[in-house]
């Protein structure tokens, strides 16, 4: 909990549980909520509210209490005060007052006025700072200011936690605890952590109500919960270069990744055998070394310990980097762009990515393979890591070369083969071959001529091996190629998802009934 000095800069306040069941039951009674308002706006998710064009939108259909909590807490606009008590009812027009959700307009006294930015995001209701000022008024930003949850980056956030399963969950970086909200619901205990007091106390808020146990703790990441250890560790940090300017929430140091690399430096303390780190960021591709190299070297010792899959979504250029920081308004003139650029190239910058990085510690501290990349589509969830690590951990067992031996995979539903034909000796003749798949990940594979058959005959009734010895009679392998590497390239078609085969029975990667 944040101490007592800061509640005076915050216009809100942690009042009786019964103004917060107020409320709460005010906002679930008017269908304040992302499904139905991106239903009503016309939009996909809440991270389009921006491009909605209001003086479209037919309010004269909606119910008054709706359009009301519309026009206040999301569009930030001010309403009569004696038609606000009317919408509410008495009882939530002062419960709303009493948690600071609503204040008398200081340049319109019959009017109320929200001071925060209060919105539906992933099921719950968040409040955070607002972009505006309330009155109409020069607005400059706290460097502490509480980021919305209804960006892109951060519901894109959202979307890669997995399922805690009853395991303990920390949320770092956490803001206005919407990721430990999002945890708590498949959490034994969900608990977050930011550096500032103002996000602890949103946090705090936020928990309180959508009526959820997330403990909020403020301190320097794993500083408030020193020799604790969790099946669950996520962060969507800072990750913006440092320039002149210092926004706690955007700022990520010298490269953009200070915060980012002590978060998983922390992860050998912090996170128990059979847990999971996941980090959503921009990071680095050096010249030497690229990004999920680097989280390996970062986990120190123990990186032996821990299987690194990192999905990438976007590479962007040092120029791209540097031209985003501009666009979006970070007041960084030509001079002060040159030298960033020059600062981030003297790092060793190759480019920038974006993406998902999901750290699994095994639990027998067997040694884990190298570091993967994959392509993470707009469709990538959680599951799809999930499904990649539990293969490279079955993959790494002594019984796992029988078993693929034996095992019968089945062309995934989804697999495409492109074929490229050249004019040779007067006729097309095929000249290429290309699988191809789009899920979760994106993979391509171009593979000789004789091992597209081999591959359409594995249809999950017959086994690799089977396949195998039936192509060897016929003659139709390469003089000397062995069972052990085809069975080698089958795995490999498995873990990218080319192919589907149903694994073993193994432990969950979160260890549910684990002790601290």
């Amino acid at each position: 909990m944040p101490s007592a000095d800061v509640f005076s800069a915050i216009p809100l306040h942690l009042a009786s549980p019964d103004d917060f069941a107020q409320v709460r039951e005010f906002f679930a009674s008017t269908g304040f909520s992302d499904t139905s308002l991106c239903q009503h706006l016309r939009i996909a998710d809440m991270s389009e509210l921006g491009l909605v064009r209001w003086e479209e939108i037919g309010f004269d259909t909606w119910t008054a209490a709706l359009a009301w909590a519309v026009r206040v807490f999301v569009r930030g606009q001010s309403a009569e005060e004696g038609e606000s008590r009317l919408v509410c009812g008495e009882d939530v027009f002062r419960s709303l007052g009493t948690l600071g959700l609503i204040r008398t307009a200081k340049s319109k006294p019959s009017h109320v006025l929200s001071p925060v930015w209060v919105y539906p995001a992933a099921g719950f209701v968040i409040v955070s700072d607002r972009r505006d000022d309330p009155e109409g008024g020069v607005f400059a930003p706290p460097e502490d200011v509480v980021f919305p949850a209804i960006y892109a980056g951060t519901l894109r956030f959202l979307e890669v936690l997995p399922q805690a399963r009853g395991g303990d969950a920390l949320d770092l970086c956490g803001g206005s605890g919407i990721g430990a909200l999002q945890l708590s619901r498949t959490a034994r205990n969900a608990e977050t952590a930011d550096l500032t007091e103002r996000s602890c106390f949103f946090a705090e808020f936020n928990a309180r109500l959508n009526s959820r146990a997330v403990r909020s703790w403020c301190g320097d990441l794993y500083a408030p919960v020193a020799g604790r250890q969790f099946d669950l560790i996520t962060a969507h940090p800072p990750f913006v270069p440092a320039t002149n300017t210092n926004l706690v929430y955007r700022d990520g140091g010298e490269s953009g990744e200070a915060v980012t690399k002590r978060i998983i430096e922390g992860l050998p303390s912090h996170l128990r055998a059979g847990g999971t780190g996941v980090i959503l960021c921009i990071a680095r591709d050096t010249e030497e070394k690229a990004f999920e190299q680097r989280v390996a070297e970062w986990l120190g010792e123990a990186a032996s310990e821990f299987d690194v899959v990192f999905g990438w979504e976007k590479i962007l250029t040092v120029e791209e980097v540097v031209e985003s920081m501009r666009k979006r308004g970070m007041a960084i003139d030509d001079q002060e762009a040159r030298q960033l650029y020059q600062r981030l190239r003297g790092l060793g910058t190759r480019h920038f990515v974006y993406g998902a990085t999901f750290i699994h510690r095994t639990t027998n501290g067997q040694p884990v393979g190298v570091p993967l990349r994959v392509r993470l589509t707009l469709d990538g969830t959680a599951a799809d890591f999930e499904r990649l690590i539990a293969w490279r951990r079955w993959a790494r067992s002594v019984e796992f070369p029988r078993w693929l031996r034996e095992a019968k995979p089945r062309l995934a539903p989804n697999l495409e083969l492109t074929v490229r034909h050249l004019m040779q000796d007067g006729g097309l003749m095929p000249a290429e071959f290309v699988f191809s798949i789009t899920g979760g990940f994106e993979a391509r594979m171009r593979p000789d001529g004789w091992v597209v058959p081999l591959v359409a005959r594995l249809d999950g009734q017959r086994s690799v091996e089977e396949v195998f010895n039936s192509a060897l009679a016929a003659d139709e392998l390469p003089t000397g190629f062995p069972l052990a590497a085809f069975s080698d390239l089958v795995g490999k078609m498995i873990e990218r998802d080319f192919l589907r085969v149903e694994l073993p029975p193994v432990p969950p990667l979160a260890t549910a009934v684990s002790q601290g």
